[in-house]
């Protein structure tokens, strides 16, 4: 089965200033979890004030969830990376969230990027 991606309209963020540093890519991912139980993504990181910014660690809300950064640095047109895996498998509830904390060198540091796993 294939994994069915949904773009939604907003990101969550940490910003302390109100302003945040980083522009994602997608905003969001929603994924219907098909019978392997696991979902993995790439996401994109902009620099949104033009000045490179560095990622520097990358959480996940649960031990289910891993995130790996794939390139570390990012400027306006040029994207950094992270690779995102979550073992769905235990997942009961039809809609689940799992967050990420993203550090990076950026001054409203660190960012928040969220990840919806549903059951089909």
């Amino acid at each position: 089965m294939k994994w069915i991606l949904f773009m939604t309209a907003t990101a969550t963020l940490l910003a302390g200033s109100g302003e945040s540093s980083l522009r994602f890519w997608p905003p969001v991912v929603d994924v219907v979890r098909d019978s392997t139980g696991y979902v993995q993504t790439m996401i994109s990181l902009y620099s949104v004030r033009g000045d490179s910014i560095r990622l520097t660690k990358v959480d996940g809300s649960c031990k289910c969830a891993n995130g790996s950064v794939q390139r570390p640095v990012a400027y306006d047109s040029v994207p950094a990376k992270i690779y995102l895996a979550i073992n769905a498998k235990h997942f009961v509830d039809s809609v689940n969230y799992v967050d990420y904390t993203i550090h990076h060198t950026g001054s409203d540091s660190p960012a928040m990027y969220r990840v919806l796993v549903r059951l089909k």
